[in-house]
C-alpha cells in the first residue's frame, strides 16, 4: 500500500510543480501594456495675464573718442597683467639625479591650475598660489612634495623658473610656447 500512495502522491507533486512552472514562465514572458493616458481637464480656465508695457529706457550718452581709446588700452594693459602665467611653458630643468629633464608647465587661461609634465609623462595638476609676481604649485610625487614656481621675465616670454624639492633646488629659463 505505501509504495502506490507514495508513487501517486510524488505523481501529484511532479504534475503541480510542472503546472505552477509553465504558468510562471507565460506570466513572466507576458507583454505589459503601457498604461493609460489621461487628459484632466481643469473646471475653470485660467485668466489671461494683463499685458503690461515695457518701460522705455533712456538712451546712454556716447563717450568722447578719447574716452575710448583710454578705456581700450586700460582693458588691454588689465587683460596682459591677468594672462602673464597663461599659457605653455617649455624649458630643460637640472635635476638630481635625473640630469636635464625637458619639462613643460602649463598653466590654465584663469590662472588657478598649473599642469607640470615630463616629456610625454604626466606628472600632476595642481591649484595654484600667486605670491607677488611668482606663480607657485606644490606637486606631491613619490613620497615628496616638488614646488614650481613661474615668474615671467618682462618681455613675457620667457621666465625663470625654480623647483625646490628634495635634493633639488634648481633654477631654468623656460620659453613660452605660442598656442
Amino acid at each position: 500500500m505505501r509504495p502506490s500512495y507514495f508513487n501517486r502522491k510524488m505523481s501529484i507533486l511532479r504534475r503541480t510543480f510542472g503546472y505552477t512552472l509553465v504558468a510562471a514562465l507565460l506570466l513572466a514572458t507576458a507583454q505589459r501594456l503601457p498604461a493609460p493616458i489621461s487628459e484632466i481637464e481643469s473646471p475653470t480656465p485660467t485668466p489671461e495675464q494683463s499685458i503690461k508695457p515695457k518701460p522705455k529706457r533712456a538712451p546712454k550718452p556716447k563717450p568722447k573718442p578719447e574716452a575710448r581709446a583710454s578705456a581700450t588700452s586700460s582693458v588691454r594693459q588689465q587683460a596682459a597683467k591677468q594672462n602673464r602665467f597663461a599659457g605653455t611653458w617649455v624649458g630643460t630643468m637640472p635635476e638630481v639625479p635625473w640630469g636635464n629633464v625637458a619639462t613643460e608647465l602649463v598653466v590654465d587661461q584663469t590662472e588657478t591650475t598649473m599642469l607640470w609634465q615630463e616629456g610625454a609623462t604626466r606628472k600632476g595638476l595642481e591649484k595654484t598660489q600667486l605670491n607677488g609676481n611668482t606663480m607657485e604649485a606644490t606637486f606631491f610625487v613619490g613620497g615628496f612634495y616638488e614646488r614650481w614656481s613661474l615668474t615671467p621675465k618682462p618681455d613675457g616670454k620667457t621666465a625663470s623658473v625654480r623647483l625646490t624639492a628634495y635634493l633639488n633646488d634648481q633654477t631654468a629659463v623656460f620659453h613660452r610656447v605660442a598656442e
